[in-house]
């Protein structure tokens, strides 16, 4: 897996490379190799005409075969996250959009309340860090019921959640109640209720271990918002 890993990173560096920075900036190449570095040079420049446009890349480029929608993906993730790739970001992020929109680098169908570590690490633009920050969430909310809470994961990267969003697939059976057996140490750690709610909630469970939907609608302390991001992870009797 590491060599792999090594393999698909010397490649995109080879690639950002071939995409040239206007005159005044430094390579590409070495900004991705030290990703610490900040740029002295200003914002403000501005790309000659045509630059970064798709006929540039296959004329200039050592490349005959235009970009994958893996290596384009992987491309697009290292230019936001160095600074001098923020530079080129607003030249090539549009063609680069444009491959994944054609095709998306992710699997189809990932059932996000089953995958483990090892096959997140697997998926593009995801590595351990990620991975864990992903679990690490789930694990807290009891299971996703939709793939747009892949946004609310912190840290993560907007385009990465949205992209994979698009091959998300949820299983609610999966999802853990927090009114069936109430833990007070999980309701302060789930990211939808915290230390404040929980001080409502805990009791509220308690005192209502047979809910019905309408002693939960008229329940009082919280707006309807905060109870319809919460209503997944309850079970209710009919």
């Amino acid at each position: 897996m590491g060599i792999v890993r090594c393999h698909s990173q010397a490649q995109r560096t080879m690639t950002l490379s071939e995409l040239q920075a206007p005159k005044g900036l430094p390579e590409l190449s070495k900004g991705y190799r030290n990703k610490h570095e900040r740029s002295k040079y200003s914002n403000n420049w501005k790309s000659p005409e045509g630059k970064y446009s798709p006929e540039h890349w296959n004329t200039n480029s050592k490349y005959p075969k235009p970009l994958s929608n893996k290596m384009a993906f992987a491309l697009l993730m290292e230019l936001r996250k160095s600074q001098e790739g923020k530079n080129h970001l607003q030249y090539l992020q549009p063609e680069l959009t444009k491959i994944l929109d054609r095709k998306n680098p992710f699997p189809a169908n990932i059932n996000i309340n089953n995958i483990d570590s090892a096959s997140l690490d697997e998926l593009p633009g995801i590595g351990p860090s990620i991975a864990r920050r992903i679990l690490r969430f789930r694990e807290k909310l009891g299971g996703f019921y939709s793939a747009s809470q892949l946004i609310e994961i912190p840290k993560i990267d907007t385009t990465l959640a949205e992209v994979m969003s698009a091959r998300i697939t949820i299983d609610k059976s999966k999802l853990i109640p927090i009114n069936e057996k109430v833990d007070f140490k999980q309701l302060y750690k789930h990211p939808y209720v915290g230390p404040n709610r929980a001080k409502i909630l805990g009791p509220f469970f308690t005192q209502h271990p047979q809910l019905t939907k309408r002693i939960w609608l008229d329940m009082q302390g919280l707006s309807m918002e905060e109870k319809s991001k919460i209503e997944p992870y309850l079970r209710f009797i009919e």
